[in-house]
């Protein structure tokens, strides 16, 4: 009381020099609270690696803790549609209705996948049901569309959840930290989802997936690797028929076709050629290769573009027209079958159109082996005459180079040892990838 006592009778004797005092206190006041504001705004930038993140002021870890801020209540109505009102100039009303009532299963949270679920929600869709195993590591941080210092060791999906509930508050968001598989994907794509989305790193993920979808109907987009891509210019939307060049797709398109799905995967993907990559996927496992965070988010980006065009039925986006030639893999399966018959007596072991189809395109890309002539006779036959004609073993040429290769005897002789081992090469790359989907 005494000390209260003299500091109240030093300002009354001293009144300018209260002001003085006050004034002082005051602008300390508000120098800390702006000075503390600055540094919740700049601490992700001031934080550079976990060891700098712990050794910053307790102060400031606790001002900057966003476990306390209150998930925002649903927004009225009115709030949304004002929220969506570019979407709705766009699509229209009902359009945007379309999405918001559209549920996506989204498999993975990782640099495509939590852009892709970021952006969805933004463009109204309000049930989204997230799947990853994985969690928040620092390096994560330079692709990831919304993970901050403070969620590493989180889960992707959860952090994701509170994220959203934050932008777009009516949205019901379904994390789920797993990785799917055969045995629970039936779980984890249960409620008539109108779209899941494939943003999976493991090829043989993605083609189990992929099969599972078409054989229940339900609609699927895939995003191939964006790992060593740079050129936005070379990024496309296109049916999974139509890719041409990227490894990754070529793999997907390949084993997809051996269980007869031949068409209607929308993917995107790159045909940037990089010296990173080798010419083939070496396995179906994940391929740890160097990522481009605004390549990855351009992935997420074109993913989401394309869904929200289809759930709104916005006929002005379509994918580019298939190509796929049917009556002529009917046609090659028919005399195929014919030749095996009549020529070399075999009747069991011959090849159907689909497999014919994956032969034509995938293996020879639709060119003669030796001349790379795309005639529209071109015809399959045995390479070597004395196996049977399966996927090891039938080559395309033209009717002409068909006729001289039949009499031969000593390929080396007429085609020359280069020729020979460039075809041999892709047989032994068949076999190869037929190995490595049996192992894995």
């Amino acid at each position: 009381m005494s000390a209260l006592h003299n500091v109240t009778e030093f300002l009354s004797k001293n009144p300018k020099a209260s002001r003085l005092t006050l004034t002082a206190i005051a602008a300390s006041v508000l120098t800390a609270s702006a000075l503390l504001g600055y540094q919740r705004l700049t601490r992700p930038r001031m934080v550079s690696s976990r060891k700098t993140s712990v050794d910053l002021p307790t102060l400031i870890s606790i001002i900057d803790e966003e476990a306390n801020e209150p998930v925002p209540e649903k927004m009225d109505e009115s709030l949304v549609l004002e929220l969506l009102a570019r979407n709705i100039a766009f699509f229209g009303i009902d359009g945007v209705n379309k999405i918001r009532q559209a549920r996506v299963v989204i498999l993975g949270a990782g640099a495509i996948g939590s852009w892709t679920c970021l952006m969805l929600v933004r463009s109204g869709v309000e049930h989204v049901r997230i799947v990853d195993s994985g969690r928040i590591r620092l390096e994560t941080l330079s692709r990831h569309a919304v993970a901050k210092i403070n969620d590493i060791g989180k889960s992707k999906a959860t952090v994701m959840k509170t994220y959203i509930a934050q932008v777009a508050p009516n949205a019901t968001v379904e994390p789920i930290e797993t990785r799917i598989t055969m045995e629970n994907m039936q779980t984890l794509l249960a409620g008539n989802p109108d779209y899941v989305v494939d943003t999976l790193s493991n090829v043989k993920d993605k083609i189990l997936l992929a099969k599972y979808c078409k054989e229940n109907n339900i609609k699927i987009v895939s995003a191939m690797s964006a790992g060593a891509k740079a050129d936005p210019t070379l990024m496309q939307m296109t049916d999974i028929s139509e890719s041409f060049s990227e490894p990754l797709a070529r793999m997907y398109r390949r084993q997809l076709r051996k269980f007869g799905i031949d068409r209607g995967i929308p993917i995107v993907y790159s045909t940037e050629k990089s010296l990173q990559v080798g010419e083939h996927v070496p396995d179906f496992r994940t391929r740890a290769l160097p990522v481009l965070s605004p390549v990855a988010s351009m992935y997420g980006m074109a993913l989401v573009t394309y869904i929200v065009t289809q759930l709104a039925e916005f006929s002005a986006y379509k994918l580019p027209t298939n190509k796929m030639r049917d009556s002529v893999y009917a046609r090659l399966q028919k005399d195929v079958a014919s030749k095996e018959e009549f020529v070399y007596g075999n009747t069991t072991d011959t090849l159907n159109v689909a497999e014919i189809g994956y032969v034509f395109d995938e293996m020879w890309g639709g060119k003669s082996a030796i001349s790379c002539a795309q005639d529209r006779m071109l015809v399959l036959t045995r390479w070597n005459k004395h196996k049977v004609g399966n996927l090891n073993n039938l080559i395309l040429l033209t009717k002409d180079e068909a006729v001289v290769h039949d009499a031969l005897d000593d390929l080396v002789a007429h085609y020359g040892s280069e020729r020979v081992d460039k075809i041999e090469k892709e047989f032994a790359l068949e076999k190869h990838l037929q190995e490595l989907w049996n192992s894995v």
